[in-house]
């Protein structure tokens, strides 16, 4: 009897036996039984419920089906649906099972092909204890794998050929034609080692389906058997598409079409065809080295980027990492030292993916400045792109599998590296570029080598511009970016540094030259430069407004110590006037009075700190006291300013115009960085250059004009 989808109760007179056994108790004229040597279960066959007294479990049928058999609701459905009991749905009519027979042709477990849409498309269904079968977490868990067809292998003629198949339907379809066909559940690469001594002594053929996995599980099955097997071949059948097996190569259609008898004599040639010679890794001349002087490595910037290497350059957000990988190569382009470091002389290509065409012009109108080389002389040399707002640039994919394989974006880079004979390749940065897990080992090196190809085939050298993650690291993800790349540079902000536009540039690893060595220079008018490059009247003007922002900081961390300590002090010359208060706290530094002042008088006038009127307890007047101008208050100077400040400097700056926004002064004459933020705020009356140069570009420049890289 079948039931439709609503008519289980019908069933439970033929399912309560099949689960629970011969009734031993009969409690009303047939309808309602007892089941169990304690006759613990109940049911009633003509309304269909169960009661499970012992267990404390009732219901209908597919409720009995799950207690009994351990399943879920579907597992009930396709438990009735394997008995018979219920009509297959539409969807479940396309799944096809393969069993998988001992060879008694006892089945020991079944693989479910469940159709096109379904995830996972494949299923394995292990021994349930009760004769039947379940896919669950574990199923196959002791269950010891076998070649699919197994009696019929036994039971063939020990001549015959065996063909080993990636999968129980193109077994099944050469089964058909009287050929001796088997396969492995799992699919490709699932050949476990314990299937091989069912081949001894057989003649097999390996059928190669046409993809990598299909050629590596062929090898991989080739290997397993060699010694066992009598003979062992794989074929690749010609004309096969792409993806194709062998009941594709069948069903060709065309002026010839493949039969049976096609496929036998391939199969038979196949032993005698001459197997292509092992590949082995290329091995090094030692006879031809012993007459060779070993040369030094060069480096395509001295002693920190070797040569025809990958170099790895990181830096926190603001430490002019694209500054310095397109000045980088435009010192290569000009022949002219980075930074007084020889730089390897050639072609350069600078790719960014972060920076439009008119930034790009902008920095390199700059940096052009800055080197003293004329634009035009680098024509041919420099080579700029912009990939931003481009889609799929991205260097290469990764399957599920996590292998790689080169995107369309790298062959473009490839193609432009041989166009250009570019000598140096900037790629700025990882992150537009890299489209697999920073945290997989495994995908990050598989990058890394795929840009050492280009050092190999085309000799160039690579500098990859990165990011530290947010744990402070020098690099973010897996440690197979440090691990695969032959050197990384680091560029920083020195902690603690009394002018922010200082840049440090040290080895964070490396292969050829000293780890440690550092070198310091400045960001400047949007070009990195020394600080022996400037004029000596512009670089003693620039120490001194250092010292005065070191001042500055001196008088604050000594007004937040006090602050700290629930003590106040005044602008006011007073028993609690500021500069005297802390001109002896080591917090001052030893700077003394007048200089504490001055920076008083900074710090009012710019609106860092502000006066207020302080109440002493108890007392019920108040003094003028100092604090920090809170974060959401105006920095106006013209409500902060003490009744009565002290003689002024004559060197003080004038006070800004109330509402004005605050910035270091910067050098006379130059429009270079501010020494109060990473970059100069432009004048007042100036124009907002970030809207005139990039309309429509919403980033958050740091300050004003400033470089976000």
């Amino acid at each position: 009897m079948t039931a439709a989808a609503t008519d289980f109760a019908a069933l439970m007179p033929t399912v309560a036996p099949m689960l629970l056994g011969d009734p031993n108790t009969r409690l009303s004229s047939g309808t309602r039984l007892r089941f169990g040597s304690k006759g613990s279960v109940e049911v009633e066959t003509t309304e269909g419920w169960f009661d499970d007294h012992e267990a404390k479990v009732r219901g209908g049928v597919l409720e009995l089906i799950q207690h009994k058999r351990g399943c879920n609701m579907h597992g009930a459905l396709s438990w009735l649906e394997e008995k018979g009991l219920k009509e297959r749905s539409k969807r479940e009519s396309e799944k096809t099972f393969y069993d998988y027979c001992d060879a008694s042709g006892t089945v020991a477990y079944r693989v479910e092909r469940r159709g096109k849409d379904a995830a996972p498309p494949f299923l394995q269904h292990g021994p349930d204890g009760n004769g039947g079968f379940r896919s669950a977490r574990g199923c196959m868990q002791g269950v010891a794998p076998l070649p699919y067809r197994l009696p019929e292998l036994l039971a063939s003629d020990p001549a015959a050929i065996v063909f080993v198949c990636e999968g129980e339907k193109d077994a099944d379809r050469l089964a058909r034609d009287g050929l001796v066909a088997t396969t492995n559940s799992g699919g490709a690469g699932k050949f476990v080692a314990g299937l091989a001594p069912h081949f001894a002594g057989r003649r097999v053929v390996v059928l190669a389906d046409n993809d990598p996995a299909g050629e590596a599980h062929a090898l991989d099955v080739e290997q397993k058997l060699t010694g066992l097997a009598s003979e062992v071949a794989i074929l690749r059948l010609p004309d096969l598409p792409p993806k194709g097996d062998v009941s594709d190569w069948l069903r060709a259609q065309g002026a010839f079409r493949n039969t049976i008898a096609d496929l036998e004599a391939l199969a038979a040639a196949a032993f005698t065809a001459p197997k292509p010679e092992a590949y082995t890794f290329p091995i090094a001349d030692l006879t031809m080295w012993a007459n060779l002087r070993a040369t030094p490595k060069a480096f395509a910037l001295a002693g920190l980027i070797p040569s025809r290497e990958v170099t790895l350059l990181t830096g926190a957000g603001g430490a002019n990492k694209s500054t310095f990988g397109q000045q980088l190569a435009t010192c290569a382009a000009a022949g002219v030292p980075m930074l007084a470091i020889d730089v390897h002389s050639g072609p350069a290509l600078y790719i960014t993916a972060e920076d439009d065409d008119d930034r790009l012009h902008w920095m390199q109108e700059h940096i052009c400045k800055a080197l003293r080389v004329p634009m035009a002389g680098l024509a041919g040399k420099l080579h700029l792109t912009s990939l931003r707002g481009r889609l799929g640039n991205e260097l290469a994919l990764f399957d599920s599998e996590g292998r790689i394989r080169a995107a369309p974006s790298f062959g473009a880079l490839r193609a432009t590296i041989e166009a250009t004979r570019a000598g140096l390749v900037v790629l700025d940065n990882v992150a537009h570029l890299f489209a697999g897990n920073e945290n997989d080992r495994g995908q990050v090196t598989a990058f890394v080598n795929l840009l050492y190809s280009l050092c190999v085939d085309l000799g160039t050298t690579v500098v990859l511009i990165g990011h530290p993650n947010k744990s402070g690291d020098s690099y973010s993800g897996s440690t197979a970016w440090l691990n695969a790349v032959r050197s990384q540079i680091v560029l920083e902000k020195p902690e603690g540094a009394a002018d922010p536009d200082v840049r440090e540039i040290k080895l964070g690893k490396a292969n050829y030259a000293r780890m440690g060595d550092s070198l310091s220079f400045r960001w400047h008018d949007f070009a990195l430069i020394r600080d022996d490059e400037l004029p000596a009247d512009r670089r003693a003007e620039l120490s001194a407004v250092i010292a005065t922002s070191g001042d500055n900081a001196a008088f604050l961390a000594c007004l937040d110590a006090r602050t700290k300590d629930g003590m106040v002090v005044s602008p006011n010359v007073s028993p609690n006037y500021a500069p005297a208060q802390f001109e002896a706290m080591p917090l001052a530094k030893g700077i003394g009075k007048v200089r504490l002042r001055k920076a008083m008088e900074r710090l009012l006038e710019i609106g860092e700190i502000e006066v207020f009127d302080h109440e002493k307890k108890g007392k019920g007047v108040s003094i003028k006291a100092l604090r920090r101008t809170p974060p959401d208050a105006p920095r106006t100077a013209s409500r902060t300013l003490p009744e009565r400040l002290p003689e002024r400097s004559p060197n003080a700056p004038e006070p800004l115009t109330p509402n004005d926004p605050p910035h270091t002064p910067t050098l006379k004459g130059e429009a270079g960085a501010g020494l109060g933020a990473s970059a100069p705020a432009p004048s007042p009356t100036a124009p907002d250059l970030t809207r005139v140069m990039f309309p429509g570009d919403d980033r958050e420049w740091s300050t004003g004009w400033g470089e976000g890289g």
